[in-house]
Order: structure tokens, then sequence, then C-alpha cells
């Protein structure tokens, strides 16, 4: 399988690294000159979860037009550039040509599916986490929990074997979803809606948010709230763990437990704050917030994080105002 991954951040570094590691031959796009540079000078250092420390000699370029067409094309990048990353990649993307997301938030797989038939257009979930440290150095944290994938469309499809086969022989266990993808897409915006936001406000690691009285009493609410948007949309999640016959029945708890993997490790949107990025909140409480005043569900909780991050994205510029 031929495939490239648009985006050389920290999951789409990390994908590449381990894809080209496993043998796939896998070229990463990406915009940012001075990273293209130091990858190809340097190769991908990545700090794996064991300690070690691996350089993998990655294929990287700014120039999607000089690979040619791929099989997969993966997008991982921030949900704001998903568009201009889908467009950027058209030169790699043929008649058979799969594009895949594993993206945060939602809407992303819709602005795909503006570009790409939907029946070939896969979107999916994964735990695997990862923090840029440099221009070519990425800090890999593992995930618990691999990676579900599934169409666009929900319809069985035997090329998603092939893709969960090569993710799998990467070490991204995967597995195939049957039915709607925004099941699991939901599941793991439970956990980003209620922890990611409060994360960037406070500063705190994902161990401090639990310890924390008052952020695990906020992100418990958060996740309540969430749920229940998620619920009057009909959806259906399974609870902690990867048993899907049992019907999730404390979302609080179940966002918690997720929580509790990421340790002592800063979560990406708390990264992005610190690093003067945009943060993705648009598309995870913005985007929940937007649902539930569609649907007459209040999200009191949502749209206050939403406009808090906000505020903070926006406080640099404030505050040097002359």
């Amino acid at each position: 399988m031929k495939m490239a991954i648009v985006g050389a951040g920290a999951l789409g570094g990390t994908f590449g690294a381990l894809l080209t590691r496993a043998g796939i031959d896998v070229t990463l796009i990406e915009i940012d000159k001075k990273r293209v540079e130091a990858i190809q000078k340097g190769g991908l250092v990545m700090h794996m979860p064991d300690g070690s420390i691996i350089n993998v000699p990655v294929k990287i370029t700014d120039d999607p037009a000089s690979v040619g067409v791929m099989d997969l094309v993966q997008i991982s990048v921030k949900g704001y550039h998903t568009e201009s990353a889908v467009k950027m990649a058209q030169p790699m993307i043929g008649p058979d040509t799969y594009v895949l997301s594993v993206q945060n938030g939602l809407g992303n797989l819709d602005v795909i599916a503006k570009y790409v038939p939907k029946e070939r257009v896969v979107g999916g979930v994964t735990a695997h986490s990862a923090m840029v440290l440099g221009p070519n150095e990425i800090k890999y944290n593992g995930g618990v929990g691999g990676v579900w994938i599934g169409r666009y469309d929900g319809k069985e499809d035997p090329r998603l074997k092939e893709i969960a086969k090569t993710l799998t022989e990467a070490g991204f266990e995967t597995q195939i979803i049957e039915g709607n993808i925004l099941n699991p897409i939901w599941r793991k915006l439970l956990a980003n809606v209620a922890c990611n936001c409060v994360a960037a406000i406070t500063g705190f690691t994902g161990n401090q948010l639990i310890e924390c009285e008052e952020t695990n009493r906020l992100i418990r609410d958060l996740a309540v709230e969430t749920f229940q948007v998620a619920k009057a949309l009909g959806l259906h999640f399974w609870g902690i763990g990867a048993d899907r016959s049992k019907e999730m029945e404390d979302p609080a708890e179940f966002v918690i437990h997720a929580l509790s993997g990421v340790g002592d490790n800063k979560i990406s949107m708390l990264q992005d704050i610190e690093a003067g990025r945009r943060t993705e909140i648009d598309t995870l409480n913005g985007k929940v917030w937007e649902i539930g005043e569609e649907l007459g569900i209040p999200t009191p909780l949502n749209k206050a994080m939403t406009l808090l991050v906000k505020a903070i994205e926006k406080k640099p510029l404030i505050m040097n105002k002359k």
C-alpha cells in the first residue's frame, strides 16, 4: 500500500515514523518548510513510550504533486485546516484512493466528503497521543485502545481490512466499526470536550486535573452535558473498555477513566495555548454548543468553555494592544 499523510505534526509524524519503520511506503506532506528540511536532514527522532529513542528516516515533502497518486491519504491536521489539507492533497487522490481521518472534533468527515466521494471517505478515532518536542523530534505517548475505523457512509468494504492490516502492522492495532462511525467519534469526543478545555484554562496535566476536586467535578459535568446532546442525536456508546455490548451508563466515569491514561502529560489543547497556536475549541465544545442550540438542549458549560478558551487565544493581542 502506498500512503501519504498530510500533516507532519505530533500524530501525523508518529504515524509516518512507525509506518515507515514497519516497511510501509509512506510519505509525509508538510507545509512548514523548516520542519520538512529538518526531517529530510535528520530523520524523525522518536521518544518511545518505553523510554527508548529511535531515529526514522521518513520521506517528507511540501509538494504533494511530486509523490503521485496514493492508495490511502491520511489527513492529520487541526480541524480548522482540514479543508485546505484536502485541497492540497488532490494531486495524490485518484479514482481508487481512500481518504482517512482520525482527527479530533466534529465536521472533518463532512469537509472531506465535499472533495472525495463518500464511499471512499474513512473516519475513525484513536487513543494514541504524541507531543512535538522540536522540528524533527516527537514524544510518542502510546495509546490504549488502538484505532477504530469505518466508512463515512456506514457501509461494509473489503478495503477497510487492508487499511486496518496496514495500520496494525505498524503497531496501531486497528478494528473496523460496523455501522455509524459517528458513534465512536462522539464517544471520544466526550473525553476531548470534557478535558481539553479545562486543561487549556488551568494548565494542569492529566493527573492534576483528576486530583483537583474542582476540575474533576467540572470535567464530569461537561461529560454529562455533552452526553445529553449525543443521546438527542440518537447515538449510542459502549462504556469503559472494548466490549461494545455494554451500553455506556456513566459518561462522567468513562471520561475520568480516559483521562487517567494521560498521566503527567499535557493535553494537546494546553500545548496549543502554551505555543501560542489556535486551538480546536470550535470543533469540540463550540460544535457541541452549536448542535445543542439546534436541538434545544441546554449546553451552558460548553458555551462558557468555548468563550473562555477563545478569550485566552486572544489574550496576547489584547494585552499588547496600545
